[in-house]
């Protein structure tokens, strides 16, 4: 079980054309499609309308293109200045290494990728990261949080923390549904997920 932290408010970052297609992004530095400016813009009124969000809140965004176009609506719906909002290395996907840009079936299809999901969370590309080396840097970064915070971040890094806060075990965590468009509180142990485009105009 995780212990006591203070809320966390997730964002996955909007939609973008490799998300489409089904591609491996990892570190490559791809931007919001125009779908994905419309998700992000309706995150951040929903952000902007959190009842008891406090003014001292922390914002920490991932140094990629698509997180920080998703920061800038948050940021702007909120007037915060820019120095509000942190770039956080820790935070950034997980790198998928020689399997960026290819897409996702023709990994599952392949023998290098286990076939259990336990196996998966230790399962490491070549030239990228494991999902235990993006939990390792997930939890370096929560023993720093000393506020409520709003992280703007990814899909396999976001499993991570969610999986971190949630208490989930591994085979879980691999699995878990990522969804755009949507915020995610994390409070008390448990994860709950809030449909941003309801209602918006």
């Amino acid at each position: 079980m995780s212990r006591d932290r203070p809320p966390i408010y997730f964002v996955r970052h909007g939609e973008t054309d490799w998300n489409v297609q089904g591609l491996i992004q990892g570190w490559t530095d791809t931007p919001l499609n125009e779908r994905g400016h419309v998700q992000a813009r309706a995150v951040a009124r929903a952000i902007a309308r959190l009842p008891g969000l406090p003014r001292d809140a922390h914002y920490v965004v991932s140094p990629l293109t698509r997180a920080r176009q998703t920061m800038g609506y948050i940021s702007d719906a909120l007037e915060l200045v820019q120095t509000r909002v942190a770039i956080e290395p820790a935070v950034t996907e997980l790198g998928f290494g020689v399997w960026e840009g290819k897409p996702f079936w023709e990994l599952k299809a392949s023998p290098v990728y286990p076939a259990h999901p336990e196996d998966r969370y230790f399962w490491r590309p070549e030239s990228g990261e494991s999902y235990e080396d993006g939990h390792a840097r997930i939890n370096q970064w929560l023993d720093g949080l000393d506020r409520p915070t709003v992280v703007v971040a990814h899909g396999a890094i976001g499993r991570c923390l969610i999986a971190e806060i949630a208490g989930l075990p591994r085979r879980d965590l691999v699995e878990l549904a990522m969804r755009q468009g949507y915020y995610c509180k994390l409070d008390g142990g448990t994860a709950e997920w809030f449909d941003a485009t309801i209602g918006a105009d």
